[in-house]
């Protein structure tokens, strides 16, 4: 199976990682790639302390977003291509069906009576894109690339913030709200603490200047290349930057 683990990762790799060529909504180059993989590490971690099937999880996690560029329909059609890709690769059929099942639900059609791996999967999808620092990393960069201003976009954490506590009520594990919960007071303190940063003028603090930069390479918005020079950033500040920086690590990690 590591041998279909591999092949699935190239497939997936070269159809994600350079799209969209230019930008495109809410996605850019590189970002549904990197964010594949953050869940697949995620979602394995809560398969094993869910009891989910960890080979059922791992590929629909590894898949699950191949067809992304289809759209609004992108769950059900990626459901189709898991299902043929694995057929071909003599994958058994039962695990063929589930994590066929487990895509085709992972877009917010989840409901208490699914299968755990389908569970699993779509907690993994929605804490990943919404909560915690790397939730952060993608606000400032989808507002950056909608032409919105450092100080535009820490202003809107107001109105942003509400609407990521009310995602809270969509995950369906009990390990997943877990999770969402610590990421979601990470989140929140991290945002206060920028604010307060920004209304107090603050020059030479590492969290606003990290989200400077940020804004500043939003064009090149993947957390892997970004991550390095953040952490530069963070060591030459004390107000919390090197805290976070290790944080945002984490969770690019697919850790909790």
């Amino acid at each position: 199976m590591d041998e279909v683990l591999a092949d699935l990762g190239a497939i997936v790799r070269k159809r994600l990682e350079k799209w969209p060529a230019q930008w495109e909504g809410y996605h850019w180059p590189g970002y549904t790639y990197e964010h594949t993989l953050r869940v697949r590490n995620l979602a394995l971690r809560l398969a094993r302390e869910t009891g989910a099937d960890e080979l059922t999880v791992e590929l629909a996690a590894l898949l699950h977003d191949i067809e992304k560029p289809t759209g609004r329909d992108h769950a059900a059609a990626g459901a189709e291509t898991a299902r043929r890709l694995l057929q071909e690769r003599d994958v058994p059929p039962e695990t063929v069906e589930r994590v066929a099942s487990a895509i085709g639900s992972h877009a917010g059609d989840n409901t208490p009576e699914h299968p755990v791996e389908n569970l699993v999967l779509g907690d993994a999808d929605l804490i990943d894109a919404n909560f915690g620092l790397v939730g952060v990393w993608r606000f400032v960069t989808i507002r950056a690339g909608h032409g919105a201003s450092i100080e535009e976009t820490v202003n809107g954490f107001e109105e942003w913030l509400p609407k990521k506590d009310a995602l809270m009520d969509l995950l369906n594990t009990e390990q997943g709200m877990d999770v969402a919960h610590r990421r979601r007071t990470r989140m929140h303190r991290f945002c206060a603490d920028v604010q307060a940063a920004m209304e107090s003028e603050a020059i030479a603090s590492g969290l606003l200047a990290m989200l400077q930069h940020i804004n500043a390479r939003h064009r090149r918005g993947s957390i892997s290349q970004q991550l390095p020079q953040l952490c530069l950033i963070a060591e030459c500040a004390g107000d919390g930057a090197v805290q976070a920086c290790e944080r945002l690590r984490a969770e690019a990690a697919g850790e909790a």
